[in-house]
C-alpha cells in the first residue's frame, strides 16, 4: 500500500512539476522527457455486457484481471505544453460463470457463460485536450489529460444451458470475436491511481454450436442475443488492498 501511494505521489509531482515548466521555460531550453513505465499486475476487471434484445446483463465475475504494461513518455518542448504519448499491452482474463437469463419466455434459464479474449490487447495513449478531462481526478493546473485507446476482442461463450433443473452442456460461441473499441479520456494520475472506465455498444455476432443439440440451440441463442448496439461498461483498476 505504502509502494502505491509513494508511486502515485512521484507521478503527481512529475506531471506537476511538468506543467510548472511550461511556464518557465525558455527558447534555448532543450526538450525535456520523463519515461514512465508501469507494470500492470492482477489489475481488477468489472462490467457488464447486456444483450439488447434480453435486457439483462452478463456481469463479470469476481477474479476477471487484467495484466500487461503501460510506457508512457512525457516531453516538454522549449515554450509548449507537455505531450503525452506511450503503449499499453497486455491480457483480460475472465473466468466461466454462471447466470440466469429468461431465454424461453418468462422461464429463468441457468446458462454457463465464458469471455475469452482474442490476441492481445495493443492499446495506445496520446495527449488530448484538458477540456476532455473535466471532472477527472488530476492534478491541479497541470497538462495530465490523455486519450486511453486499447480495442479489444473476445469471444462470447455458451457453455451449459439448465433449464426446470435439467442441466444440458453445450459448446456456442459466437461466429467470430465481439470487438470492444475501448477509449476513455482520463489523466495520467488517475490512469494509474483509479484506472480507466469504458462504456458503449458492441455488436454481437450470430452464435454458432456444435454437435446435434447445437442445431437447434444456435438459432435460438442467435435470435435472442445476436446483433448491434448492445451496451457494455469495463472498468480496470488497482488490486484492492
Amino acid at each position: 500500500m505504502s509502494q502505491k501511494r509513494t508511486r502515485i505521489a512521484l507521478l503527481a509531482t512529475t506531471v506537476a512539476a511538468i506543467g510548472a515548466m511550461v511556464v518557465t521555460a525558455t527558447p534555448a531550453s532543450a526538450a525535456f522527457v520523463v519515461p514512465l513505465e508501469e507494470p500492470v499486475k492482477n489489475w481488477v476487471v468489472s462490467g457488464e455486457l447486456t444483450p439488447k434484445k434480453l435486457n439483462q446483463p452478463l456481469t463479470l465475475p469476481e477474479g476477471s484481471t487484467f495484466n500487461g504494461r503501460a510506457n508512457v513518455a512525457l516531453e516538454i518542448e522549449p515554450g509548449g505544453a507537455p505531450f503525452a504519448t506511450g503503449t499499453v499491452t497486455g491480457s483480460l482474463f475472465v473466468p466461466p460463470f454462471d447466470t440466469t437469463l429468461l431465454l424461453v419466455g418468462l422461464v429463468p434459464t441457468a446458462v454457463g457463460v465464458t469471455f475469452t479474449q482474442v490476441g492481445t490487447t495493443e492499446g495506445t495513449l496520446v495527449t488530448a485536450p484538458e477540456a476532455e478531462c473535466a471532472g477527472s481526478k488530476g492534478v491541479s493546473g497541470s497538462k495530465g489529460c490523455v486519450t486511453l485507446s486499447v480495442p479489444t476482442k473476445a469471444e462470447l461463450g455458451i457453455t451449459e444451458i439448465g433449464l426446470l433443473g435439467i442441466n444440458t452442456p453445450v459448446h456456442c460461441e459466437t461466429s467470430e470475436p465481439v470487438t470492444f473499441p475501448l477509449s476513455a479520456h482520463v489523466t495520467l494520475v488517475e490512469l494509474l491511481h483509479e484506472g480507466p472506465h469504458f462504456a458503449g455498444t458492441v455488436t454481437i455476432p450470430p452464435m454458432t454450436c456444435e454437435g446435434l443439440t447445437g442445431i437447434a440451440v444456435a438459432p435460438l441463442l442467435t435470435t435472442l442475443m445476436s446483433g448491434p448496439d448492445n451496451p457494455y461498461t469495463l472498468s480496470i483498476g488497482p488490486p484492492k488492498t
